[in-house]
């Protein structure tokens, strides 16, 4: 009898550690582990992420692109920030839609999720670009941006109230925001926001004009607006926006297949696949 409870013992101590190890790695995407353990999993999963997810492309231009288009009405060329952008699936529904003639950035911390984005856009377009870089510390001035999102990432960031704050700080004056607010919160305890929490930072961060809309089973959409006025930015190069994250007020300039600090000198390659690989200048 005492064999048998100490086999059943075990079993239970086995389930609960599985348990354990799913709900850290696969359920909370390795938030609870760090964000070295988060970039990790998303380099690991890249190859299978567009599989799993099955974006359908007229369900991304009806409830992603359009939208947008719409919230920037007249203007037709956005310069477009993404971050977190993952394997590109803002930048490819933005440059597939019938009216853009804009230019979308795409940035991440996973250098495979890139990877992917490019090869999901770059052979049949080239209004887009992707950099490696975090999302903390936005390699971009304040004020650039006509259109600023990030989508269904924040809750996976170890700081997203920072994050919050560099998305505004980017964002033009009357420019528009778009993030998601997760619903489903039961596997991310102390990771989600409210709706209320979400309109508190918004204000916080000069973001006016919150209004979130139903989407997904897991998630809302969550629009606002930089509070102001300024002209619209328009489709403007990556050097024309491109800074070095050692000397923030310094531009970053193109040399061959390199992007240079004017002032510190620092250099960024461009990979082979496209990807400006900016984070070693931030280490």
């Amino acid at each position: 009898m005492s064999d048998l409870l100490a086999v059943v013992g075990l079993g239970a101590l086995l389930a609960g550690v599985a348990a354990i190890g799913w709900w850290l790695l696969v359920a909370s995407e390795g938030v609870y582990l760090g964000r070295r353990v988060v970039v990790w999993l998303y380099d690991r999963f890249a190859q299978k992420y567009d599989g799993v997810k099955g974006y359908i492309r007229e369900y991304e231009q009806m409830y992603l692109a359009d939208p947008i288009m719409k919230a920037i009405a007249p203007q037709p060329d956005p310069l477009v920030l993404d971050v977190a952008t993952g394997t590109g699936r803002l930048p490819l529904a933005l440059n597939q839609h019938r009216a853009f003639e804009g230019f979308v950035i795409g940035v991440d911390l996973s250098r495979e999720m890139l990877r992917y984005a490019s090869r999901n856009i770059h052979p049949y377009d080239e209004r887009a670009a992707f950099i490696w870089c975090p999302a903390e510390q936005l390699p971009f001035p304040d004020d650039c941006f006509d259109v600023v999102t990030c989508l269904e990432a924040l809750e996976f960031m170890t700081q997203p109230e920072a994050v919050l704050r560099e998305l505004a700080r980017v964002l033009r004056p009357g420019g528009v925001l778009l993030i998601t607010q997760r619903i489903n919160t039961r596997m991310m305890p102390g990771k989600t926001w409210s709706s209320g929490q979400i309109l508190e930072l918004f204000e916080h961060s000069g973001i006016v004009d919150g209004q979130a809309q139903i989407w997904q089973v897991d998630y809302r959409k969550v629009w606002g607006t930089k509070a102001g006025d300024s002209l619209p930015t328009g489709a403007l190069t990556l050097e024309d926006v491109l800074c070095c994250p050692r000397c923030p007020d310094s531009p970053m300039r193109r040399d061959g297949d390199q992007w240079r600090c004017e002032q510190c000198q620092g250099v960024a390659v461009t990979g082979k696949d496209g990807i400006i690989e900016l984070f070693p200048l931030y280490r």
